[in-house]
């Protein structure tokens, strides 16, 4: 930043050129110069007001000039109306609002030599880029109407600009991706010329739909010319089928438990209710051997032993049945299992010394293998 604040227009040169502007409305005006296309971006890497863009009446320097048209009355009282308030923020060291009205004045009436005032603000502000954009505006407008000493007090102001702007040239394999440069939007790919940008660090974003979005960040030095090549990779598909293997395997392992808990339960019955089915037909043959005068009812005795007997043997037989069944489906799934781990896991070689413990299950045998 100057230490010290420039001379800015007086309003008296706004107004003065305006009320020239409104006399010649009739005659043809002189070709306007082309702005550089990098000057009509906005943002961080913005040009000067887009009214700047607007001025200009073809982008061919050879096409015949078209008329200006003059601004009404108000249009002049509200230009020159911001143009002061400008000038006093600026004298208040207000330079962000009166970077604002000066900008507000010159879309209302782009004169050129608001673009002086612009971009000495801009100098004040620390957005160099935009001051050397304004000031090459200026230059380019003005021509030969400049005085002397305002002109070689613009190539002073220009060559300190140069060591603190650099361009910036972006290209991206993906036409139609967003461009971001400090968060700001500066355009689509492909982006054209390089990008003026104040020299410093620059965190560069690169977004389109379908692809990832890829983030990169640059460091400019004063007077710099850098190419950014950028690749935006497809964005793969999402991935949901782990969640239901993790389902899958611990259903199955759930049924095991439960196949192998029930078998066992089952077989404890069986042996519970054998053993006491056997002591009740013993008691049954004793009953059947002894004296039937030592009983008071010996008929219904009898009867309620054998009875007992009966359903216990039959308890047992069903239990026994049942234990073998459930327990012959849960060492089928044992099995299964085990092959479908082997077939989804790679193999392990082992030598003789260190063979794993092993089950396997062939023409209604059950075969047990290993080595300790």
């Amino acid at each position: 930043m100057q230490s010290m604040k420039p001379k800015l227009l007086a309003s008296s040169v706004l107004c003065f050129c305006v009320s020239g502007l409104a006399q010649a409305q009739a005659a043809p005006a002189p070709a306007s110069p082309t702005t550089r296309a990098s000057a009509e971006k906005s943002g961080a890497a913005a040009a000067a007001p887009s009214s700047a863009a607007a001025a200009a009446p073809a982008t061919d320097p050879t096409a015949p000039a078209a008329a200006v048209a003059s601004p009404s009355p108000a249009v002049v009282a509200e230009a020159k109306q911001r143009f002061d308030r400008g000038l006093d923020l600026y004298s208040e060291g207000e330079y962000p609002l009166a970077l604002i009205e000066f900008t507000r004045a010159y879309e209302l009436v782009p004169n050129y030599r608001v673009l002086y005032n612009i971009g000495q603000v801009g100098i004040q502000l620390g957005q160099y880029a935009n001051a050397r954009r304004a000031l090459e505006e200026y230059v380019q407008k003005g021509g030969d109407t400049i005085p002397a000493d305002r002109r070689a007090a613009v190539a002073k102001d220009m060559a300190m600009l140069e060591q603190r702007t650099a361009f910036l040239e972006i290209s991206v394999n993906v036409t139609g991706a967003e461009v971001l440069v400090d968060d700001v939007v500066v355009g689509k790919t492909p982006m054209g010329p390089a990008l003026l940008v104040d020299a410093g660090v620059h965190r560069i974003v690169v977004r389109h739909p379908g692809y990832v979005p890829r983030n990169s960040q640059v460091t400019l030095a004063g007077g710099d010319r850098q190419a950014l090549p950028l690749t935006l990779e497809v964005q793969p598909p999402e991935k949901s089928t782990i969640v239901v293997r993790e389902r899958e395997v611990q259903s199955d392992s759930t049924l095991l438990i439960a196949g192998w808990v029930g078998t066992g339960a089952l077989a404890t019955a069986a042996i519970v209710t054998g053993i006491l089915g056997a002591g009740k037909a013993k008691d049954l043959k004793d009953l059947k051997a002894a004296d039937p005068r030592d009983y008071d009812d010996f008929g219904s005795e009898l009867d309620s032993t054998k009875s007992s007997a009966s359903s216990l043997l039959l308890v047992s037989d069903v239990c026994s049945g049942a234990a073998v069944v459930v327990g012959g489906l849960s060492l089928w799934l044992t099995l299964t299992s085990n092959n479908a781990s082997e077939a989804t896991t790679p193999e392990k070689h082992v030598g003789d010394s260190g063979r794993p413990f092993q089950v396997g299950y062939q023409e209604n045998q059950l075969k047990l293998r290993g080595s300790f």
